[in-house]
């Protein structure tokens, strides 16, 4: 441990020593440059996200919006965006998913209790293209794409807004629940940084550097540039796997299949025959259960030019980005099916290798008095490429030909938005002129599924090896899951063409009136029309009232649409192939899909704001409405269905889910904010934000079992227990920021409190009574009966709330360099466990919810299951 503090203070003092080498007096030190470090621009409250006529404090905004800025983002010592946000707005949550593929590092967000793709990211006021990995993991966002936060650097940023309203008939689809707009600084100068630390159990070390450098141009215009680079190393908090890992020996002293219940290999509990001599020495550290290790490399440039005085400026911004990451899945024991032995004698944990590229480039010229209107007309192109590959694992039908490592697929996503925005200030006889803004917006997307290689899906003909089940079929494609078949590959495109107006006007001096429009029509499902009307009045000079009504609307994104794959998914703790459908392919209509229809919305939002001496307090209560919500089905299995599959050409398949318009959901919260400073004289001055959050989303509808799946002999619901509590208990329904900022001199002193309210999974899909009172002694659960005939009941496990508690000090060594360190998580808080397996409830006949007791933490945590962690950094601006 004191080794790897000593390497955090000397990665600090190096950047330290090379800040002092560097001229940081003379001609840099002008007033162009920005604040010092840690210091904040001023005006720093000014947002110009939700109206499309110039910026306005947030406390004047007819709707909710926080910002929070470059130097509020980076506290904590931090290098992901997410986690940044995640700690400054209460109704903003993100999990740290772990074996989840892509999705271990884009960590899909969330906005007011609802999903990642009812959210819509911003980059200075323009549309961000997604990833086009559609989830199919366990976790929040399954059947959902998310964003790739991180491809931006952070201190490219000059700070966040985040809009917690509907705004679809602003900015169109995915605008239900919010915007979230990433604006890049455009100061001269320069800064960096260097960040490193490491988490109290001595793993998770990371290392983040960045430079930054802003360079004046003709006519005052400014061209930043912006280079970043991370690496992460991998958490793990994994337990020992105490199964049998080898055959046993009967009497006979013929091999037979080991058991998979905990303590099985270790004389806990019963074993499978007679244990192999191995068992007693083999290394139980099996599995990985933490963040997911990474190397990222990112740039990103930001331009704004004037072409000449009074005429029109440019502006233009794009970057690339490479992440290589690797994730790890569920381990194969040597004794499994899935292992070929002469490969793996001891089994093996599969890696996911992940390849996430970015691409993005917008540029566009805006100016004033066209025809009366000032103009913007903007184009702007972002690609998603994700490449994926598995190590350490095999196919076991290639027998001892299988190869170790194999390339798995490909997906691309492309998304090339043009937009035409006119604002015109009509003077209509009093003081507050009508502001107009009308506009038009064309969009394209392409979405492409790229096969893998042969040995990644194909049979080689080979059978199982060895063993009891010597000679019979093996299983086909690599582990844990096969890989993108010529027969999924895809290639599906749209546009979109949009129209839209807007409508502001102040009455009065204290009434201010805003009502937007915009039609939309997508070439693969038609137009929708949409609208929004919002006001604020200030009744009295420190207080306010604002409200909003509107409608909203999301298209199903392509890959919600195209994808489909093949996973191995642990239903009731056996692995099963799981068949995700493409919705509109023959093998999903089959069995009860239909064609995706666009999510509906309606927003009511209602508020109250207090501003006066530095004060500001926002109390904010919303009602979110959503028909034909966009989810992921259930998991259909059955004998039946694997025939029926297995008749229409697809083989092999233990369940089948696909995309489909399960629900409609109500979600009601409430946000409230205060924030002030206090002069504390010659002591310095001390900033408070208390913030929180509060939600809840009940089922207005949900759909049955379809008929086709029915005719099966399946009753299954199209959207069950454990996909419904997914949504509704998964995200925290309450959570609460106190946040505590002293400065004096050049020192300060950061404090920040977040409490993560309970959420809940489903841990069991039918157990017994006997098994129920094993397992669940000492927990928090809720049962609820399979069926009215049957004695065995679904637990749903709840975990309880936890206040994470972070510390940071601050020192400016010059009035250019800045060193921090601190603690995240002072307390040393993990969440609670899963429902752990036992002795007891092995007698009872089932593991708990802990893969046989291997990963004691639900990847739903809100904020992860690493414990403390320490930091240091250093930065420099001039």
């Amino acid at each position: 441990m004191r080794q790897h503090l000593r390497s955090i203070a000397m990665a600090s003092t190096a950047l330290v020593a090379l800040a002092c080498i560097l001229p940081t007096t003379a001609a840099f030190a002008q007033d162009a440059s920005g604040p010092a470090a840690g210091e904040q621009d001023a005006g720093s409250d000014i947002v110009v996200t939700g109206s499309r006529f110039g910026s306005r404090s947030a406390a004047q905004s007819v709707v909710p919006i926080d910002t929070i800025s470059a130097d509020d983002l980076a506290r904590g010592g931090r290098s992901e965006v997410q986690d940044m946000l995640k700690t400054s707005v209460p109704s903003f949550n993100t999990p740290r998913p772990s074996a989840s593929g892509v999705g271990d590092f884009t960590t899909p967000p969330t906005l007011r209790g609802l999903s990642t793709g009812q959210l819509l990211l911003l980059v200075n006021g323009k549309r961000r293209h997604s990833t086009g990995d559609l989830s199919t993991s366990n976790g929040i966002g399954r059947g959902d794409v998310a964003y790739d936060f991180n491809a931006i650097p952070s201190m490219a940023l000059s700070n966040v807004e985040i809009l917690r309203d509907g705004a679809s008939a602003q900015y169109g689809s995915d605008a239900i629940a919010g915007v979230i707009n990433l604006t890049l600084d455009k100061s001269t100068g320069v800064k960096g940084k260097v960040s490193t630390g490491i988490t109290e159990e001595g793993d998770g070390e990371y290392i983040d550097v960045g430079a930054s450098v802003g360079l004046p141009v003709w006519n005052g215009g400014v061209i930043r540039a912006t280079v970043q680079y991370q690496n992460h190393a991998a958490t793990d908090r994994s337990e020992d796997d105490t199964r049998q890992q080898y055959f046993g020996r009967n009497a006979a002293g013929a091999p037979v299949l080991p058991s998979s219940f905990y303590g099985s290999g270790t004389g806990l509990t019963a074993s499978a025959g007679a244990l192999d001599a191995r068992e007693a020495t083999v290394d139980r550290r099996t599995s990985r259960q933490g963040n997911s290790g990474y190397e990222m490399k990112s740039i990103f440039l930001n331009a704004e030019i004037p072409m000449n005085d009074g005429g029109p400026t440019f502006y233009g911004f794009g970057g690339y980005s490479d992440l290589d990451g690797k994730t790890p899945f569920f381990f194969r024991r040597a004794g499994q099916d899935q292992t070929v032995r002469a490969l793996h004698p001891d089994g093996y944990i599969p890696y996911g290798n992940i390849g996430l590229r970015n691409v993005s480039a917008t540029g566009g010229l805006r100016g004033e008095d066209l025809a009366g209107f000032d103009w913007d007309v903007s184009t702007g192109y972002g690609k998603s490429l994700i490449d994926n590959a598995t190590s350490n694992s095999n196919n076991v039908s290639y027998g001892l030909a299988s190869p170790t490592k194999v390339y798995m697929g490909s997906t691309r996503y492309d998304q090339w938005t043009t937009n035409l925005d006119l604002t015109r200030k009509i003077d209509v006889g009093d003081e507050m002129p009508l502001n107009l803004a009308f506009g038009a917006e064309y969009r394209e997307e392409t979405y492409r599924l790229i096969a893998g290689e042969p040995a990644s899906y194909a049979s080689g003909g080979a059978v199982i090896l060895d063993g009891p089940n010597a000679g019979k079929p093996a299983p086909v494609g690599f582990q844990p899951s096969p890989g993108i078949n010529p027969l999924d590959e895809i290639f599906g495109k749209r546009n979109s063409k949009a129209v839209y107006a807007e409508l502001e006007k102040e009455l009065f001096g204290r009434l201010t009136l805003d009502a937007a429009v915009r039609h939309e029509d997508f070439s693969d499902f038609g137009g929708t029309t949409n609208y929004k009307l919002s006001s604020r009045l200030q009744v009295i000079d420190p207080v306010a009232i604002r409200g909003s009504f509107s409608t909203g609307f999301r298209a199903p994104h392509l890959a919600q649409i195209y994808f489909g794959n093949t996973v191995n998914d642990f239903i009731n703790g056996a692995p099963v192939l799981r068949r995700n459908l493409p919705v509109n392919s023959a093998a999903a209509q089959l069995i009860g899909a239909e064609p995706l229809r666009p999510e509906k919305s309606k927003n009511i939002s209602a508020g109250i704001v207090y501003d006066q001496g530095g004060l500001t307090i926002t109390v904010d209560a919303y009602q979110i409405k959503l028909k034909d919500r966009i989810v992921q089905s259930s998991a259909f299995q059955g004998t039946a269905l694997t025939n029926l599959l297995a008749a229409n050409g697809v083989s092999g398949i233990g369940s089948a889910s696909y995309i489909t318009n399960a629900v409609d959901t109500t979600t009601r919260g409430i946000d409230v904010t205060l924030t002030d400073k206090f002069d504390l004289g010659s002591l310095g001055e001390l900033s408070v934000l208390l913030a929180g959050n509060y939600n809840k989303t009940k089922f207005d509808r949900i759909a049955g079992t379809p008929d086709e799946i029915a005719a099966l002999g399946i009753t299954t619901a199209l959207f069950d227990l454990t996909q419904q509590v997914r949504i509704s208990d998964s995200q925290p329904r309450s959570k609460v920021l106190l946040n505590l900022n002293w400065t004096s001199g050049d020192f300060a002193l950061g404090i920040t409190n977040t409490y993560y309210g309970k959420v809940s999974a489903v841990a069991f899909t039918s157990l017994t009574p006997a098994q129920i009172a094993a397992l669940t002694l000492g927990y928090d659960v809720t049962l609820v009966p399979v069926s009215a005939t049957s004695a065995n009941s679904q637990v749903i496990q709840h975990f309880k709330g936890k206040i994470i508690t972070d510390v940071q000090v601050s020192y400016d060594f010059t009035p250019a360099i800045r060193l921090s360190a601190g603690v995240n998580n002072l307390l040393d808080i993990y969440p609670a466990q899963n429902l752990r397996s036992t002795v007891a409830s092995v007698a009872a006949g089932t593991n708990g919810s802990d893969n046989a007791g291997t990963l004691p933490y639900n990847a739903i945590s809100p904020f992860g299951f690493n414990g403390m962690s320490f930091f240091a950094s250093a930065a420099f601006k001039f």
